[in-house]
Order: structure tokens, then sequence, then C-alpha cells
């Protein structure tokens, strides 16, 4: 589920970076992706990179960066797939392991008694995955 959650904030952090362009840039943008480009620098080579939009993202919504790398570390082979035996919350740095659970707190009414772990933010996943859902309409109706 957290690898689904990480693939709906991918593209709601797309359609957020596409919102904050200009008319001319986004138009850019939306043509290289129907004609399966990379998306690069209007008049330029340079790469929008996902961590570029991320970033961005972050700078607006200061809970994306940390809910981003997370989900990677779902969709990505890495020692969070053992997550049976390993808290995969515990790789995160502390400052991000708070803001997640403040975030799940103000959100969703995450216990900020309850640690971290895929057995307590479980039941809240599907609530997330709707916050995010809801979230990437609102954006792409912006655009």
């Amino acid at each position: 589920m957290i690898s689904i959650l990480r693939q709906e904030l991918d593209s709601m952090i797309r359609a957020i970076f596409l919102v904050s362009q200009s008319p001319h840039n986004r138009q850019h943008y939306i043509n290289q992706t129907l004609n399966n480009e990379k998306w690069t620098l209007p008049g330029t080579r340079a790469q929008i990179t996902d961590r570029h939009m991320v970033d961005f993202a972050n700078t607006l919504h200061g809970w994306s960066c940390s809910v981003y790398k997370l989900g990677c570390g779902f969709i990505h082979l890495s020692v969070m797939a053992d997550y049976d035996y390993n808290n995969p919350f515990l790789n995160l740095p502390l400052n991000e392991q708070q803001e997640i659970k403040q975030h799940l707190h103000d959100y969703h009414g995450f216990p900020l008694s309850n640690n971290l772990n895929v057995a307590t933010v479980g039941p809240y996943l599907l609530m997330v995955f709707e916050k995010i859902s809801n979230n990437l309409e609102y954006e792409i109706q912006h655009l």
C-alpha cells in the first residue's frame, strides 16, 4: 500500500510543479510528456529531476519529501522490504519521523503516543491514500 501511495504522491508532486509554472513553461512540459520526452528546462538540455520537483513541493508541503523518501524505500529493493522484522520508519532521520507522525496525527487522528511502524500506521493508510488522491485531483483541476 505504501508503494501505491508513493506513486500517487509522485503524480501529485508533478501536478504541484506544473501548477507553479508559467503557462508557457507548463505547455512545454505537457508537450514533452505527450512526446514521451524527459522534462527539461525550457531552452536547455538540463533535465527536471524527481529530486527537483520533490524539493519544490516540500517548500509548499513540508511532509512531501519525507513521505516520498519513505515510499521510495518500498518501491525499490531495499531494507524496507523486510518490514516484518525491521521497522522501515527507523531508516528515516528522527525529525522526518516526527513530521510524519505529526502529519498523521493532525490529518488522520494518529495517536502521538504510538510509535511509527507498519502495524500502527497500517490502519491509517487508506485515509492517507484518499487525502493524497483528493489533493491530486485538486491540483489537476488547477491545470
